[in-house]
């Protein structure tokens, strides 16, 4: 990509792609998984947030998030909206990191179904020359 090109986080974009959006995809471009946490209050979110919505602070930082996580719970797309129709069917995973947050992403490279409990492994992934996204794989 070139200088004046920005990466996208998501499938897709409805809104005016802000900073803190710009900045997470480009921590996921070099591999690292980025959350951040309210300086005034130490609530964690990811994907990163411009402002707590907790105390409603905007004084915010980023902090590296270790990708493990343990499945929580899934659902398998049998029926997608459109935009998706072609991925179908796929899984949608709720993880819990290590940190005690949980994330909402695809599950990959499965060939069977997920056992709740099971180890998994947050990822960045490119989906085209200008987006990327985070999903879940098997640990």
């Amino acid at each position: 990509m070139s200088s004046q090109e920005t990466m996208k986080f998501g499938y897709v974009t409805y809104e005016e792609v802000v900073p803190i959006a710009s900045e997470f995809a480009k921590y996921l471009e070099e591999g690292k998984i980025m959350g951040n946490r309210c300086k005034k209050c130490d609530t964690k979110f990811l994907p990163p947030r411009s402002g707590c919505n907790k105390c409603f602070s905007t004084d915010m930082e980023y902090f590296e998030v270790k990708p493990e996580a343990t499945l929580r719970g899934f659902t398998v797309i049998h029926f997608a909206p459109e935009s998706f129709s072609d991925k179908a069917p796929y899984i949608v995973a709720v993880g819990e990191l290590e940190n005690g947050l949980s994330v909402l992403a695809h599950l990959v490279g499965v060939t069977s179904m997920p056992d709740v409990g099971m180890k998994m492994k947050l990822v960045p992934q490119k989906i085209s020359k200008d987006r990327i996204v985070y999903k879940f794989t098997k640990a």
